[in-house]
């Protein structure tokens, strides 16, 4: 069928109705499982998805196992010469997604389905070239409000460098660039998004090249909380097996530790323990911080929907009241919030502000202000004290390692300034002084 409608060229201040748009964003372990639910329709769904539409979805590639993705990430970066264990928080996969402005929207619709899956499928092979990494799967939506593709990346490319790297302007220009070309060999009519630059020069309010508009907002708003919610409610639960994970060692430790006297091969198991005890809480605390920064996103969605509702029914005091009582039962939940993890916040934060000191003279370990400490039960005050000192030794070791790692750079600058120097000898010294310094743990 073809469209006799004349495509209007959009002001140049606005934001391009005939674009199509692409968005990277790297995912852990956690969010890549995530991911996958939500882009294969694995268990339940959120209710912006029509379950009657969810058999039109196509799946162009498979995704491959995550853990096989993430050892394939680790074997690039050992073979780039970087030796540092990945963190546990490291991205796996990229998840990336392709979307159309409302006019172009209409005119993708038009193609057939074999022309869309090839344009989608093109589009997302010539990004993973781009960045020189691999495509790991590619499926098209069609049970939301509008057409989209979804596609995931190995999260490191060939060079062993992390995809991330891409988030860099330029970069996510060049994308745009490339899903505008890419688009154009199926439906000529579909264009590249105005770039912010342009859009500023042609007069637009910068605050406009940033939000989105209410018409947005109300369509955008409800899918992005639902998906918070959903990825809260798995964290959640992994947060949860965690925790029996970390009880289970516990039990097994108390049991030994109980002994008075222990085999060789029990002082094995208990040395076991302890390190497997001490890994599971360190993972268990760091998906506590990325649980309370879905959180935080969440309150952020909410906020800017409600401040939306505001904007279009300022005169409705009703909806506005009752806006600004969920927002203060959610500040009253918020300040209600366990007393133990303000503790560990405290601690924390001490740490980071350099106030929780470690004396290695007599041992003993101190902070600027210990209240939040006083009001959790006596046993996790006792748990979160013993974090505390070790937080506050592990610091002031890493200051002296730094120091003194800073010393002997400065020594081995020094003595390549001598002249009887052969010019291969400073060139390995130098590269060994970049290795040092791109190694060496930050104090931030």
């Amino acid at each position: 069928m073809t469209d006799t409608k004349q495509n209007t060229r959009p002001d140049a201040a606005a934001s391009n109705p005939n674009a199509v748009s692409v968005r990277i964003e790297p995912k852990a372990m956690v969010k890549a499982k995530f991911q996958r639910r939500h882009d294969f329709r694995i268990g339940k769904q959120p209710a912006y998805v029509d379950g009657d539409r969810t058999e039109l979805n196509r799946h162009l590639m498979e995704l491959r196992p995550l853990p096989d993705i993430q050892r394939e990430n680790e074997a690039l970066r050992k073979r780039a010469g970087r030796t540092r264990k990945m963190k546990s928080n490291a991205a796996v996969v990229t998840a990336g997604i392709v979307t159309f402005g409302h006019t172009a929207q209409e005119v993708f619709n038009r193609l057939p389905e074999e022309l869309q899956d090839r344009a989608f499928r093109e589009l997302a092979q010539e990004i993973a070239v781009l960045l020189k990494t691999s495509l790991e799967a590619l499926v098209v939506h069609l049970d939301e409000t509008a057409i989209h593709a979804h596609f995931t990346l190995r999260a490191y490319n060939d060079d062993g460098e992390p995809i991330s790297n891409a988030t860099r302007l330029g970069d996510m220009s060049a994308l745009q660039d490339l899903a505008a070309e890419v688009m154009q060999r199926y439906a000529p009519e579909i264009e590249r998004g105005n770039k912010k630059q342009a859009r500023l020069k042609a007069g637009a309010n910068y605050s406009d090249t940033l939000h989105r508009t209410v018409k947005q907002l109300h369509e955008d708003l409800p899918l992005e909380k639902a998906m918070l919610e959903a990825e809260i409610e798995a964290m959640s639960q992994e947060i949860n097996e965690q925790k029996a994970s970390v009880a289970k060692t516990q039990r097994h430790l108390a049991k030994l530790e109980a002994k008075s006297v222990l085999t060789e091969k029990e002082i094995k198991r208990k040395e076991t323990y302890s390190k497997r005890l001490e890994k599971k809480q360190v993972a268990m605390a760091e998906n506590m911080e990325r649980l309370k920064a879905g959180q935080i996103a969440l309150a952020t969605t909410m906020a800017q929907e409600a401040e939306a509702i505001e904007v279009e029914k300022q005169a409705v005091k009703t909806e506005r009241q009752e806006v600004q009582e969920q927002m203060a039962a959610a500040r009253a939940a918020k300040e209600t919030y366990d007393r133990g993890v303000d503790a560990i916040e405290a601690v924390l934060t001490e740490a980071e502000n350099e106030t929780l000191v470690y004396n290695p003279d007599t041992g003993e370990t101190t902070m600027q202000d210990p209240t939040p400490l006083k009001g959790t039960p006596p046993k996790l005050q006792t748990q979160i004290v013993n974090l505390a000192k070790r937080l506050a030794f592990v610091e002031s070791n890493l200051f002296a390692r730094i120091f003194r790692l800073d010393e002997q750079i400065s020594r081995i600058r020094a003595f390549l300034t001598r002249n009887d120097l052969p010019p291969e000898v400073k060139n390995e010294a130098q590269e060994i002084i970049i290795d040092a310094a791109e190694e060496e743990p930050g104090l931030g």
